[in-house]
């Protein structure tokens, strides 16, 4: 009893938290199927270790064409994106339910259970996204019915039943290996199990419905059995529980609610048994309810509300919860987290909604109250002015904030609109309100004789002296060592909008001015580059000297020297400048009407933040920007509270994330069809991408793991060339780089990240991006043209020179051919001619001769001369000197015997136009004057109408002659025939043909001779 006494006083005695920190900024994005976000109902989501969020469930678009029959995908988030992949075949088999749970390789299993089958385990690679199935898990037999996955030493290990034993199996990417087995006391039908219940090196595995369950070590061994004497309730009676909650950590020590039980029970590592704390009931009956995070630094609970479910976020500390965020879904189908407390995901049915918990650098207090003078009391402690409120003070540290109370003769005394307070003697404060001047102890008490009427509460102290403004016209010094207050001469018309002083003259911001004051002398100056009007406020820093800042915006440096303003800054948006000091580096931080800027001159480095960034009122108030000059923080007051930071914290933020590429998408050319490449295999590999000529476009899309809110980065990027100097090109997270129609060429994609206030988030990436030619532009393509052309021209110059060669040839052939044929025409001429004088010569000699046979047989001679006569003349006449025509040999012969002989005989000539060398138309046309003579000589002298018919075809290769006549031989033509047979025979012979004679009553030859090749 004494020691669970000690752990009673323990858990009593543990500080409560302070105050809850106000510098949580909470920021939240909704994602539909209008962004990506495609699934309608999940069933799991989870963080993989590369930062990406995997979500399982039904496919939207597939549920608004198929009933029934959902199809089930997996996508993939970036904080921006969605990308999506096909489930692997499961064949038809209807996914019931499924989850993911981590692989000791950073990968993930999927776990998918079916409505008539047995579930199935895949392994994800999350470098390469290749899913495939664990087949020694899935050909498991039938008699291993339920599993449950966990992971021991950051190994993963899965416990499964059969009806009669549990088994402990570790998980290897694709393989399963069983390392132990431990049998049930008696057979169970339906061994579901309960969840896993992990305790650092110990594992509690147990049936939901059955008392049988099993304690594992982190190798995986079963070490025992649990049984009812490990669990031990107060009054000490022992149980076997059904409900074990999981359980949370304090201390190095596991606690868990059990059952019904009010007290915690807590476990007992040596034993391997829960003993129930007495009087933990009331401090821990929160915790009941509560889901924890691994560290067990974070929990959460759900609770309904209405139409709504409300989903508290608590941050824990021994037994203590603090709630910082309470956040209302409609429907809440699950949820994931990266770091618990930093960042959230709900899926809210067909939404996804993303919730970022960034802790502010900057801290805001007196929320809602109009902020003006500040001074540091001592250590993270300062006290505030406001404008009608008094008096606070407050503890940057502890995060608390007091009202003052200001007594002056045991009278409250409220003091507002005070613009300025300074230390006196003996931790003594000064303040002023409009009218009067106080002076208070160290207690907060009006020191009476120290009290004196003043004008208007603008007031700066200068060494000794205290000056201060009436707003109509009018500068004041107050003495404190004399406690004398007096005017300044000739200031009457000087109406003083804020003071400033550098340690030795007074300045102050006029409407006449630059007001400078300095041993007992002043000047007013304007200027012409600036309206008086115009000018709000006024500061000397170390670093930059006077500066004075406009209302629209700008600040200007006054110099001392030439007493003109020079322009140092101007703000984008043209903000009211109310406040300006320069923190330890010289960094000027500025009170605006529009945040609160950091500017440094040197670097031109501008960063404002707003709202975004903690800021909770973005208007400030003049009078209220104080720095604490020992540890360099920076407190700025506006009209609805007081911002405090520590400028080198503020800057450093959380910015050591790093963009990357999360697609990068373009056309493939070695498997021919655009690819959309989301592997961190492939997307941490690649820094060069190849675009064909054919396709030169490509697209990516950006996001920066680790930044708790994707969405308030800021992108630029710009794609540079050889020699080229583009200009950035912004855009947003979620929207897609796309290039298209790129020129050929080398190029050099840029991107950087920046976060909402303009600070750049890690380093530039940059991804080489080569656009290829079109292959007739490509160098090796234009070479090889001229060699082309080159080798043609020499080519043809060689064709014409071997022509002209050739073409001299041809014309020294031709002429010698011209010559020859010539000489041939001349011959063959001469020959005719020559023919021709003997014929002549043997008419002389018929016309003279009396003996009519010698006639006859003269007259036959004549004849055959006049046939040969007749071949020379048509080759004299052709064209060529080689060839006879056979149809212009036959007519020609035909007309000489027509003249010849009186004899009206009528000729029928079926010719073709068949063509016969010297050497077989001079045999052809002797044979043929033969005939003809003998017909007109012998055939037709009983003969009314004489007919010839002359028929000539050359059939395949070879000459077909026919002739015949209508006539009637006697027996006298028949004797002198002999002479023509004769001639006829050996005409045949040179011929080389087939003689046939047909003599009945008229006459009909029959020739056929050979084509001469």
């Amino acid at each position: 009893m004494k020691n669970l006494f000690a752990v009673f006083i323990f858990l009593f005695s543990v500080a409560l938290w302070c105050q809850e920190d106000n510098s949580l900024l909470v920021s939240k994005n909704t994602f539909s199927f209008r962004d990506g976000y495609l699934i309608s109902s999940p069933l799991h989501s989870i963080y993989d270790t590369h930062g990406w969020l995997w979500v399982l469930g039904e496919n939207k678009l597939s549920n608004e064409y198929i009933l029934g029959e959902q199809e089930i995908i997996i996508q993939r988030f970036d904080g921006a994106n969605f990308f999506t992949l096909k489930l692997p075949d499961t064949f038809n088999k209807k996914i019931k339910e499924g989850h993911f749970f981590k692989s000791q390789d950073h990968g993930l299993y999927l776990k998918l259970s079916y409505e008539v089958a047995r579930a199935e385990l895949f392994y994800i690679n999350t470098e390469t996204l290749a899913l495939k199935p664990v087949k020694e898990y899935n050909k498991l037999t039938e008699n291993f019915l339920f599993s449950k996955a966990f992971t021991a030493e950051d190994s993963s290990r899965i416990v499964l039943t059969s009806n009669n034993k549990f088994y402990s199996a570790a998980l290897d990417k694709l393989s399963l290996r069983f390392i132990d087995s431990i049998p049930f006391e008696k057979p169970v039908a339906q061994p579901v199990l309960a969840e896993p219940i992990t305790m650092d090196d110990f594992t509690l595995i147990k049936l939901q419905t059955e008392k049988e369950g099993v304690f594992l070590n982190k190798e995986g061994k079963f070490i025992k059995k649990i049984a009812e004497s490990d669990f031990e309730a107060t009054n000490g009676i022992n149980f076997y529980p059904t409900i074990i909650q999981p359980p949370f950590k304090v201390s190095d020590a596991f606690y868990t609610y059990i059952d019904n039980y009010k007290n915690a029970f807590k476990f007992n590592k040596e034993f391997k048994k829960f003993v129930e704390i007495p009087h933990t009931d009331s401090v821990l009956s929160g915790n009941k309810k509560l889901q924890f995070t691994s560290g067990f630094n974070y929990a959460f609970s759900t609770e309904i509300d209405g139409d709504f479910t409300a989903m508290e976020l608590y941050r824990l500390k021994d037994f203590q919860k603090e709630l910082f965020t309470t956040i209302k879904v409609k429907n809440i189908s699950g949820i994931a987290y990266k770091d618990f407390g930093k960042d959230l995901v709900i899926l809210d049915g067909n939404n996804l909604e993303s919730y970022s918990f960034i802790k502010s650098k900057i801290k805001t207090f007196l929320k809602d109250r109009s902020v003006r003078s500040i001074k540091k009391l001592e250590e993270n402690k300062y006290i505030i002015a406001t404008d009608t409120e008094g008096l606070y003070k407050i503890d940057v540290k502890e995060n608390t904030e007091e009202r003052i109370k200001i007594l002056s003769d045991s009278t409250e005394l409220n003091i507002n609109y005070s613009r300025g307070i300074f230390n006196g003697k003996d931790k003594n404060l000064i303040i002023a309100d409009s009218d009067y001047l106080y002076t208070l102890d160290s207690n907060y008490e009006v020191i009476q004789d120290k009290t004196i009427k003043i004008y208007s509460g603008i007031i700066i102290k200068l060494k000794d002296t205290l000056f201060t403004a009436d707003s109509g016209g009018g500068i004041y010094k107050y003495s404190l060592k004399e406690n004398n207050y007096a005017k300044i001469a000739n200031t009457e018309a000087i109406q003083v909008k804020e003071f400033a002083t550098d340690g030795t003259a007074l300045f102050a911001n006029t409407a006449q001015g630059i007001f400078e004051y300095e041993n007992g002398k002043f000047n007013t100056y304007s200027f012409e580059n600036v309206e008086t009007d115009h000018l709000l406020s006024i500061n000397y820093l170390q670093d930059y000297g006077i500066l004075v800042s406009t209302k629209f915006g700008e600040i200007y440096t006054f110099n001392t020297t030439t007493k003109k303003l020079n322009l140092l800054y101007k703000d984008a948006l043209n903000a009211s400048i109310v406040g300006m000091v320069e923190d330890h580096n010289g960094i000027l931080w500025l009170n605006t009407y529009a945040g609160i800027v950091s500017l440094n001159p040197s670097s031109k480095k501008i960063i404002r933040y707003t709202t975004k960034d903690g800021v909770y009122e973005l208007e400030g108030n003049r009078f209220s920007t104080y720095k604490d000059e020992q540890n360099g923080s920076i407190l700025m007051g506006s009209n609805k509270g007081l911002s405090y930071f520590k400028p080198d914290e503020l800057v450093e933020s959380n910015l050591k994330a790093q963009p990357q590429f999360t697609s990068i998408s373009f056309f493939n050319s070695e498997n021919d069809r655009w690819e959309v490449n989301t592997s961190p295999d492939f997307l941490n590999n690649t820094r060069k991408i190849d675009l064909p000529s054919e396709y030169r476009r490509f697209s990516a899309t950006l996001s920066v793991f680790g930044q708790l809110n994707p969405q308030d980065i800021k992108y630029r990027y710009r794609l540079l060339n050889i020699g080229s100097n583009s200009d950035w090109f912004t855009t947003y997270a979620g929207k897609e780089i796309l290039f298209a129609n790129l020129a050929a060429g080398v190029y050099n994609l840029e991107v950087e990240a920046y976060s909402a206030s303009k600070e750049k988030i890690g380093e530039t990436i940059v991804l080489k991006v080569i656009s290829k030619e079109v292959f007739y532009k490509t160098w090796w393509f234009i070479l090889l043209i001229l060699l082309f052309v080159i080798i043609s021209v020499l080519f043809l110059f060689y064709q014409y020179k071997a022509k002209q060669k050739l073409f001299a040839k041809n014309k020294i052939a031709l002429n010698e051919a011209q010559i020859k044929n010539t000489m041939m025409l001349e011959i063959h001429h001469r020959i005719k001619n020559n023919l021709q004088i003997v014929s002549g010569l043997l008419g002389l000699q018929m016309a003279n001769s009396k003996n009519e046979e010698l006639k006859v047989k003269l007259q036959d001679s004549q004849s055959r001369i006049e046939s040969i006569a007749g071949i020379h003349n048509l080759l004299y006449n052709s064209s060529n000197q080689d060839l006879i025509s056979v149809k212009e040999n036959v007519e020609s012969c035909v007309a000489y015997y027509k003249k010849l002989f009186p004899t009206n005989i009528t000729y029928h000539l079926d010719i073709d136009s068949s063509i016969l060398s010297v050497t077989q138309a001079t045999p052809f046309s002797l044979l043929l004057n033969e005939l003809i003579n003998n017909s007109n000589k012998h055939a037709f002298h009983q003969t009314k109408n004489p007919e010839i018919f002359i028929n000539f075809q050359q059939r395949d290769k070879k000459y077909v002659f026919i002739y015949f006549d209508n006539g009637n031989f006697t027996q006298q033509a028949t004797q002198k025939q002999t002479m023509g047979m004769k001639i006829i025979g050996m005409m045949n012979r040179q011929l080389k043909g087939e003689l046939k004679i047909e003599n009945t009553t008229n006459f009909k030859l029959t020739l056929h001779f050979s084509k001469n090749e």
